[in-house]
């Protein structure tokens, strides 16, 4: 009776296992097709670097191993993203969201690429589905509210929005998408208030166009235009931190979006993983591509790295001898150093390269108005207008010279010229409101802090030290 029990329990036992094992394989079967349905065709590669098509081939050699299938896919996804292979990346999202349906990552990825492409009523689903799987994760669901945004459906996009404060209290983003719902609606005190915690948090990062227009439409034309006169327009929007986008550039081998990234890590003040990121750029350029390492060499300067600079800056007319800019940047760096034959050889050696450039036509002109050699440098700034006559700074640095050298009427002339080119320049309208003060022209020193006034590029101190002038000088207000 014993054995017989034995019998029946080993069978069982081998029952089980044969059908755990035909599930398992079962299982195996319907992964390996989704992962060979998700696997997209092969890009062109041609122009990548070789680095990434090393590490692609490494990635495709893994899905011929069923354990490492999943594992796979992934890295192609992330392979294919981050190098702008994005179509390719949404075919490999597609496939892990039926692999890994509780994992966040792949419809947030997703979703990103469709919100890019402009299709926003599939990334909205996307993102629905993101924060009902992580809840706590911030980026999905500000990208969730600012979809409900674009969409017109500023209650559903308030909703999210107030979830977000709730968590994490005067948020910058969220306030702001709640100020634009209040500024399309009309509430303009309202928008006006929270737009006001906006600029303040981030030191007019976010917020500052819309703040400018709240302003004006509520009649503050005085605050809009002080904000104006000593604000800069960031000249985009700014996306919020997304660590689960941001993380895909340890897998980005393209100079240009590595170049990007480092642009608004330093705009965010994160000097040294912008440095970073311009290394790895440099790195992977094919030359003459000298992009990252001129970027990176301006950092270094911003830094005051100046042996840094030198390096890349140097390596920048070394490989593109025909790149102006780098002999430009190469020779300043020279004279920040206190070694002026070498920043004058260099511009001279620039110029033998690239000679038909205004740039370094300019930085010649500046180097020998330093060494008082006039008549030169007057040559100099004429061949850097004739070649470049629609910007205003050789026309304001000869008529400046011409005027420290009492060639007074020359230099107006000059001045009004670099107005021609660039109209109501701050610096131009300021020396020549100073010259009509200072000379008795009520007339003309009228017009010119009238145009003054509107210009908001003129430093606040430097007008306010105007009127000053114009008041002591006639007796009366402007």
């Amino acid at each position: 009776m014993k054995k017989t029990r034995s019998i029946v329990a080993a069978t069982l036992l081998i029952a089980v296992i044969a059908a755990a094992t035909a599930v398992w394989v079962h299982r195996g079967q319907i992964r390996h097709q989704i992962v060979a349905s998700a696997v997209p065709a092969e890009p062109d590669l041609s122009a990548v670097s070789p680095a990434l098509r090393a590490r692609l081939s490494e990635a495709r050699a893994k899905l011929n191993h069923q354990t490492q299938e999943t594992e796979a896919l992934a890295e192609l996804s992330r392979l294919y993203h981050a190098n702008g292979f994005l179509a390719e990346a949404v075919r490999c999202y597609e496939g892990l969201e039926q692999l890994e349906p509780a994992q966040a990552r792949w419809p947030h990825r997703h979703a990103t690429v469709l919100a890019g492409y402009g299709e926003v009523e599939p990334a909205l689903a996307l993102w629905e589905r993101v924060v009902k799987l992580a809840p706590d994760y911030l980026p999905a669901r500000l990208r969730l509210a600012d979809t409900y945004l674009k969409l017109n459906r500023p209650e559903e996009a308030a909703g999210i929005y107030g979830q977000v404060l709730q968590r994490h209290e005067n948020h910058a983003y969220a306030l702001l998408g709640l100020a634009r719902i209040d500024f399309e609606a009309g509430r303009l005190e309202k928008a006006r208030e929270r737009l006001d915690q906006v600029v303040n948090q981030t030191k007019f990062e976010l917020g500052y166009d819309l703040i400018v227009t709240v302003y004006e439409r509520l009649g503050q034309t005085d605050r809009a235009q002080q904000i104006r006169g000593t604000m800069r327009a960031s000249g985009a929007y700014r996306d919020p931190v997304d660590p689960w986008v941001d993380e895909l550039l340890d897998d980005c081998f393209d100079p240009y979006h590595l170049s990007l990234a480092a642009g608004v890590a330093q705009r965010n003040g994160q000097i040294d993983t912008a440095i970073q990121l311009l290394r790895r750029a440099a790195q992977w350029s094919i030359a003459p591509d000298v992009s990252a390492q001129f970027q990176l060499g301006g950092l270094y300067v911003q830094q005051g790295d100046l042996t840094a600079a030198l390096q890349q800056f140097t390596h920048c007319t070394t490989v593109a001898p025909t790149f102006a800019d780098g002999w430009i940047q190469l020779g300043d760096v020279y004279a920040k150093l206190g070694d002026s034959a070498s920043a004058g050889r260099i511009v001279l050696t620039g110029l033998e390269h690239c000679p038909d450039s205004p740039g370094l036509h300019l930085s010649r002109a500046r180097q020998l108005r330093a060494r008082k050699q006039f008549e030169a440098a007057a040559e100099e700034f004429k061949t850097s207008i004739r070649l470049r006559p629609n910007e205003a700074d050789a026309y304001l640095e000869l008529g400046s010279m011409a005027i420290e050298n009492d060639r007074v009427s020359e230099g107006l002339e000059q001045l009004k010229k670099a107005l021609e080119a660039e109209p109501e320049n701050p610096t131009a309208l300021s020396i020549l409101a100073f010259h009509a003060i200072s000379t008795g022209n009520e007339s003309e020193a009228r017009g010119w802090l009238g145009q003054i006034k509107q210009q908001p590029r003129v430093p606040r101190e430097q007008a306010e030290r105007l009127m000053k002038a114009y008041r002591e000088a006639f007796g009366r207000e402007l």
